[in-house]
């Protein structure tokens, strides 16, 4: 394991505008490759991951972004094959889709009871435990003989699944500076966002080829041997910058791989487990929590939910096709939206930290929301070509998934990167608000999307998801000037609690 980071330059500098707040002295920094001090500022220790060598950490950084993408995959495989569940246990289709209920809910909930011991006994051996339970429900639900067993295998695949991706942001926040956890974070952004996206690809084929319990097993058994290589390649990253004043012994390599490894040794308290809803009093934790859920929602769960009934129904598609046309659409979107979203936030606090002295406040990324208005212009898009569908090619709507999920692709990087940099040391707790509000509210659209279509048509059902979209955006614009007075402000008291990592 290397200190080499190209970002890092090895002279020092005199203190700017009070910036070095911690590890080492207050008069000496070290400086990132334009001339800008480092944020936060790393230690001398061989095992502070922000010394750890590039390659190491984008090796990391891809396995947690691996971590994000199958979980969600393997729960979403089974959705094209609602019909062949139904028949297998003499259920309706309807019902069989209450696995995906299930998941949802757990996902959303069992996290706020396990996620926080990840800031005492470290991110490697949950996310593990997670990974290996996640893949072994997937391979039990393969071969359970009744409706009751794959319920209870989706209640554990979402509690494992909701661990694994939540842990994603405080990973890249243990690993890399302020100034590039933009792009890296929507690297992560990019693999959560198009698991759910590929599943439709696979699920269909697998489904009508070889039986509907391999939409389970497959995954389940791709998901066990990731876990065997995330055992062997994935190192514990949790770091108390405490440990610079001489508490903790400096870890070895090989410890960074054993579960000894924690670094800040202490028992679970009270206060572990209410961070979340502490966080919840945030305004720049709850207003970004809040326009996030609506934009998975309304720019990537709406189509998915929607789409085999629409696409069937108004364009004759058979279940291949519908398949490609859910899924294609809102990949190539991700891709356009991550070539940009990530390299240009990191540049916007750049040009921030150049007019202003070298400070680098997380409100200058929210200068990237403007693109986030791609979503509700697309969502709009698709359902004017679905209600017009008589004069309009299926081309268009396909068009308009493309734009809404560039949209939300800068959205899911805007937002997780700001909120991790005003909340460094929550970040845990910042992921799990996160991940709770997003899948309970993208749960739900399966019950009112249509039915709304239905009563008012497709178009104006679709106008109303965007405005609630935009109107949850506007508080964000708020923030994005007044945000750091808010942080500032007494009744906005900075958390203290995990503030040594």
């Amino acid at each position: 394991m290397s200190s080499e980071n190209r970002h890092e330059k090895t002279k020092y500098a005199l203190d700017v505008n009070g910036i070095l707040k911690e590890n080492g002295s207050s008069d000496q920094q070290k400086l990132d490759k334009t001339g800008l001090p480092l944020s936060p500022q790393p230690t001398k220790r061989k095992d502070d991951p922000l010394n750890w060598s590039s390659m190491f950490k984008f090796a990391i950084c891809i396995q947690a972004s691996l971590l994000a993408f199958i979980g969600p995959l393997a729960s979403a495989v089974i959705n094209p094959a609602f019909v062949h569940l139904a028949e297998a246990f003499d259920i309706t289709p309807v019902e069989a889709s209450y696995e995906l209920t299930v998941f949802l809910v757990f996902a959303a909930t069992g996290p706020l009871l396990l996620l926080p011991v990840a800031n005492t006994y470290g991110r490697r051996p949950l996310i593990l435990a997670a990974s290996l339970l996640a893949s072994a429900t997937n391979v039990v639900a393969a071969y359970s003989p009744s409706w009751t067993g794959i319920l209870v295998t989706r209640a554990f695949n979402g509690i494992a699944t909701g661990c694994m991706t939540a842990l994603g942001p405080p990973i890249i926040c243990d690993i890399y500076f302020l100034h590039e956890r933009g792009f890296y974070m929507s690297i992560w952004a990019l693999f959560i966002n198009n698991g759910k996206h590929v599943a439709p690809l696979l699920g269909g084929p697998i489904a009508q080829n070889i039986g509907w319990r391999w939409c389970f097993g497959i995954p389940g058994y791709i998901q066990l041997g990731f876990t065997a290589v995330v055992a062997c390649c994935l190192p514990e990253t949790l770091f108390s910058r405490k440990s610079q004043i001489g508490d903790n012994k400096e870890r070895s390599f090989l410890n960074l791989f054993l579960f000894r490894s924690t670094p800040a040794r202490r028992p679970i308290v009270r206060r572990d487990f209410t961070g979340p809803f502490i966080m919840l009093s945030y305004l720049p934790v709850l207003l970004p929590a809040l326009y996030y859920m609506t934009c998975l929602a309304y720019g990537s769960v709406l189509f998915a939910a929607t789409g085999s009934v629409v696409y069937k129904g108004v364009y004759e598609f058979s279940t291949i096709q519908i398949g490609l046309i859910i899924s294609i659409p809102l990949i190539v979107g991700n891709l356009i939206g991550e070539a940009g979203a990530g390299w240009f936030i990191d540049r916007l606090i750049y040009l921030h930290a150049k007019r202003h002295g070298g400070k680098r406040p997380p409100e200058a990324r929210l200068d990237a929301l403007w693109f986030t208005l791609l979503l509700p212009i697309g969502t709009i898009i698709n359902g004017i070509c679905i209600s017009h569908s008589a004069t309009s090619s299926w081309v268009g709507s396909a068009f308009g998934m493309v734009i809404a999920s560039v949209g939300f692709q800068v959205a899911t990087t805007v937002v997780y990167a700001y909120c991790t940099d005003c909340y460094k040391s929550q970040s845990v707790e910042v992921s799990l608000v996160f991940n709770f509000f997003k899948e309970i509210f993208s749960g739900l659209v399966s019950f009112y999307a249509l039915p709304l279509a239905e009563g008012i048509d497709v178009q104006y059902a679709w106008l109303i998801f965007s405005f609630i979209n935009i109107a949850l955006l506007l508080p964000l614009v708020v923030l994005r000037w007044k945000g750091r007075q808010i942080r500032e402000s007494a009744w906005q008291k900075p958390p203290t609690f995990h503030d040594d990592i």
